[in-house]
C-alpha cells in the first residue's frame, strides 16, 4: 500500500532531517510521500553540523560537504565574489564540477552543472541565471512560473538505480512588506543516510543565492519525497540519532 504523504515542518534543514531519519527509523526505513518543509534556510547548527561530519567519516560516506557542493558550491561562491565568476569557475575544464563528479561518483554529473550547464535540444542552458533574471524583469507577474529540470528524457526517467534522483525544482515568489523567495523540490528517491542532510544544506544554500540575487527575502524550502529510505548502516544511524538533540 502506498503511504498517505506525512508532513514534517521544522525551522532549519538539522532539525527536519532528524525528524525525518526518525520518522523512517519508525517505519521499517522506508517510506513513500514523505513531505519536509525547513522554514529557516539559514539556520544552522554548528555542534550538530560537526557530529555529522564526524559520523560520515567514522563510517566511510559520503561527507556533508561532497554531497552539498553537487547542488551548490558555497565557498566557491565566496570565493568568486560573482554569479558569472562562479558558474564559469564550476564548469570549465578541470574546474571544480570535475572533481565533484569524482568524488561524489555520479557518473551523470552534478545538479548544479544541470543548473547551470544544462545541455538541451536548444543548446547549453543556464537556467538559474535565465530564471534570475526573468524575475529581475518582471516578478510580480508570474509568481508561480519558474522551473528547472534536472533529468533528461528517456534513459534518466526510467534508471532503476543511481541518479539524478532530484527531478526538478520549483522557484516559489511571494510579496509582501519585501519578496520572498522558495524553492519546492521533487525527489524520486532520496537517501536518508548518505545524500538527504547534505542536500538540504545544498539546497538551503542555493535558495539564499538566488534570493540575493533578485533582492528577495530567502523563505522556505519544500522537499517532497516520492520514496524515501535507509539502505545500509541503520544501527550506526541509529546510534547518531540518539546523540543529536
Amino acid at each position: 500500500m502506498i503511504d498517505l504523504p506525512h508532513v514534517i515542518a521544522e525551522t532549519s534543514f538539522q532539525e527536519a532531517w532528524i525528524r525525518a531519519a526518525g520518522y523512517l527509523r519508525s517505519n521499517a526505513w522506508n517510506a513513500r510521500n514523505l513531505v519536509v518543509q525547513i522554514a529557516d534556510p539559514t539556520a544552522i547548527d554548528s555542534d550538530v553540523h560537526q557530529q555529522v561530519f564526524d559520523f560520515t567519516r567514522s563510517i566511510g560516506i559520503l561527507t556533508p560537504k561532497d554531497v552539498a557542493y553537487t547542488i551548490f558550491p558555497h565557498r566557491l561562491y565566496q570565493k568568486c565574489g560573482s554569479a558569472s565568476r562562479l558558474y564559469e569557475a564550476y564548469n570549465r575544464p578541470g574546474g571544480l564540477c570535475e572533481r565533484v563528479i569524482r568524488r561524489s561518483a555520479n557518473r551523470w554529473g552534478t545538479y548544479f552543472q544541470r543548473l547551470t550547464d544544462y545541455e538541451s535540444i536548444q543548446g547549453t542552458v543556464n537556467q538559474i541565471e535565465g530564471i534570475i533574471e526573468a524575475i529581475r524583469s518582471d516578478a510580480s507577474t508570474y509568481t508561480s512560473a519558474f522551473c528547472m529540470v534536472i533529468q533528461k528524457p528517456g534513459g534518466e526517467t526510467r534508471r532503476r538505480l543511481g541518479g539524478p534522483c532530484l527531478n526538478y525544482i520549483a522557484v516559489q515568489l511571494e510579496s509582501g512588506t519585501s519578496q520572498t523567495l522558495g524553492l519546492f523540490c521533487v525527489y524520486r528517491n532520496h537517501d536518508f543516510l548518505e545524500r538527504a542532510y547534505g542536500n538540504y544544506w545544498g539546497l538551503c544554500n542555493l535558495l539564499c543565492f538566488m534570493a540575493e540575487q533578485v533582492d528577495a527575502e530567502p523563505g522556505p524550502l519544500t522537499c517532497v519525497a516520492s520514496h524515501a529510505y535507509v539502505a545500509e548502516k541503520k544501527t550506526a544511524l541509529k546510534s547518531l540519532l540518539h546523540k543529536l538533540p
